[in-house]
């Protein structure tokens, strides 16, 4: 059985280090596996210290923090939605800085590339 899913936005597979501010500080790195223009998925942390809606930032190596509240925890992945979506250019730009072998390719927003 095929299920679809149809999302508002498009999804990009990246793979770069994160950390998730809490109160000024890093509460735990993870790596960044997943990205859209409202929100992403983080890897290799623990869902167990988080709960759905709470606030944090997410510090993206090579960008900068991104605000972002918790909309999904499962076991070693959160799935967050950002406090205001990105601007195109604001993705490409951060698809860039996670994917830096593909700077200078014009098919950087592929999906899975």
């Amino acid at each position: 059985m095929t299920i679809l899913t149809i999302r508002k936005h498009q999804r990009f597979a990246v793979r770069c280090n994160a950390g998730l501010l809490m109160k000024g500080r890093i509460a735990r790195t993870g790596l960044l596996v997943e990205l859209s223009l409202e929100g992403c998925r983080v890897s290799v942390v623990s869902a167990a210290k988080y709960a759905v809606g709470q606030a944090l930032k997410v510090e993206i190596d090579g960008y900068g923090a991104i605000k972002a509240q918790i909309r999904w925890a499962d076991t070693g992945v959160l799935g967050m939605r950002f406090d205001q979506p990105l601007h195109m250019a604001e993705l490409n730009s951060l698809l860039q800085a996670c994917r830096p072998e593909y700077a200078n390719d014009r098919l950087v927003r592929a999906y899975g590339t």
